[in-house]
């Protein structure tokens, strides 16, 4: 992304000079939001900004975790959107505190749009994102791991952009590779049922 690319055309209140993060997924306890509202608690820099895109069962739980910690000005609950690329282009950084996945889709876009990522090494995570050259995998997931790599993220402002290129780069080499190998998979598993 482009740092402090025009924001103007967001309704959210999001202004040119704050350091956007963005999720975007369901609210609900394996995506572990929670975790990110709690590092933003010990990031005490009011000009992060975090959008959370999706719904979600948590959504009241967030709210009021917000409210509780006076975060009301730094968080944005965008619900459901239909303009996620264009939010992703605006940001700055995408977070992804997900306790357990397969193959992150939300991830691959975020990188298809050149963000940097900060994420839980997890199965998934740890194929598509390396370590130090895509962002930061936090080890144990907890509030403060989130909040140094989000920090540095935000004092860095060109090694997160390097980092968002090089993530450009690595989806497409990634998915070319990985749908070459799964269209070899489904030819042979045909080739042998016409046998």
């Amino acid at each position: 992304p482009m740092y402090g690319k025009d924001r103007e055309w967001m309704e959210l209140g999001i202004r040119n000079e704050d350091f956007l993060m963005v999720s975007v997924g369901e609210l609900n306890k394996n995506k572990n939001h929670i975790q990110i509202l709690r590092a933003l608690v010990q990031c005490k820099d009011m000009s992060i900004k975090y959008v959370l895109c999706g719904q979600g069962d948590m959504l009241e739980e967030l709210k009021e975790f917000v409210k509780e910690n006076g975060l009301e000005a730094q968080v944005v609950f965008a619900g459901y959107r239909s303009d996620v690329p264009h939010i992703l282009a605006s940001s700055d950084l995408f977070v992804f505190p997900s306790l357990r996945e397969g193959l992150p889709v939300a991830v691959m876009e975020a990188m298809n749009m050149g963000l940097p990522i900060v994420a839980k090494r997890i199965r998934g995570n740890t194929d598509l994102i390396e370590q130090g050259k895509g962002g930061i995998l936090v080890e144990k997931g907890e509030p403060s791991e989130y909040a140094e790599a989000i920090l540095k993220m935000k004092r860095e402002p060109e090694l997160a952009g390097e980092m968002g290129q090089w993530n450009q780069k690595r989806v497409q080499q990634f998915a070319a590779s990985h749908v070459k190998g799964q269209m070899r998979y489904i030819y042979e598993r045909i080739t042998r049922q016409c046998k």
